[in-house]
């Protein structure tokens, strides 16, 4: 009988514990759900597939910026810069193509004002060894900077009538599938296979986790850090182009309002991670989901844009609460 007892009991506490896993690991999911349930209820245009496709167009300008910042979490950093990156690539796009350059020309250029920003960042960082958040933030500053004196004091730069081919980023499709969820899958395809299973990936995330024991296998712990912020820039510049052709013009400080949906997604995919906590590509992804769809929602609600910064705002505070809930809880586990 007493052996009988202690097996229920111990089936009993296996089936606690499976249990307090899911509510742990699955709270966002689980909050997600509930989310989409509650706007589904709210209106009833909610899950149509116009307005599921508007919020997956959503996050395909939203999900490269961060991504970026996601490469930065990994080397346990931070990026900024994303929305800087992105007005500038497409202040260079409109203002090249007004000056009489083909949108081919105009395109390269703005792929090398990205890259020049990820270069300096990446010098900045791994070089001359600043504080990642100090790095980014005078980069931040100097590019609002630019991006408010070439359009003398924030003026956009308007496109009319706007090049085919920079309608097509946004507008085209492929078999049926928009141009913008196409570049999603290939980013998202081309960083995970990166990162978990190149490699460089592999290295990238060493760096991360312990750069004593980095440098102790040989590894060029800076290297690693810099091209971290170099790939941050190039994913902000895929995010800046659609962006652009999405608005068919250049706005100063357009990417800012998806700068914080991005780092808001990337330290998501840290709680999304069964890993301890890793920064993940498919956590990201899920984050700038959630993300774009509280935005919808809202606004199919009608309620005022102002209130959407407060959710948002909420939103993060959860994402830590439940961070530290989580990391207690591992800690509970292993102890």
């Amino acid at each position: 009988m007493s052996s009988l007892k202690n097996n229920v009991l111990t089936d009993e506490n296996k089936i606690s514990k499976k249990i307090a896993d899911l509510l742990v690991n699955g709270s966002i999911v689980i909050g997600f759900i509930g989310v989409i349930i509650v706007f589904a209820i709210k209106n009833s245009s909610f899950l149509s597939i116009d307005n599921i496709s508007d919020i997956l167009m959503r996050v395909s300008i939203t999900a490269p910026a961060a991504f970026g910042v996601m490469l930065a979490l990994i080397v346990k950093g931070i990026d900024l810069t994303p929305g800087t990156t992105m007005g500038l690539v497409g202040l260079t796009i409109t203002g090249g193509i007004t000056a009489g350059l083909s949108f081919g020309v105009s395109l390269v250029l703005s792929l090398l004002v990205g890259a020049l920003v990820g270069i300096c960042t990446a010098l900045l960082i791994s070089k001359a060894n600043l504080n990642p958040f100090i790095a980014t933030i005078a980069i931040l500053f100097i590019g609002n900077s630019i991006e408010k004196g070439v359009t003398q004091g924030g003026l956009p730069i308007y496109i009319y009538p706007s090049p085919k081919p920079l309608n097509a980023i946004y507008r085209g499709t492929i078999l049926g599938i928009p141009n913008p969820i196409i570049i999603l899958i290939i980013i998202t395809l081309v960083l995970y296979v990166f990162l978990d299973k190149s490699e460089y990936g592999r290295k990238m995330y060493a760096c991360g986790e312990s750069i004593k024991a980095s440098r102790a296998s040989g590894i060029p712990v800076r290297f690693y850090f810099g091209m971290a912020y170099f790939l941050a820039a190039i994913c902000a510049c895929v995010g800046g182009i659609i962006l652009c052709s999405q608005i068919r013009s250049g706005q100063p400080l357009v990417g800012h309002s998806y700068m914080w949906d991005a780092i808001g997604a990337a330290y998501l995919s840290t709680i999304m991670s069964r890993r301890n906590f890793r920064p993940n590509v498919f956590g990201t992804l899920f984050g700038t989901l959630v993300m774009a769809t509280v935005a919808n929602g809202f606004t199919l609600m009608g309620i005022p844009f102002y209130w959407k910064e407060f959710a948002k705002g909420l939103i993060i505070l959860v994402i830590l609460m439940v961070s530290v809930m989580k990391k207690r809880y591992e800690r509970r586990k292993t102890f």
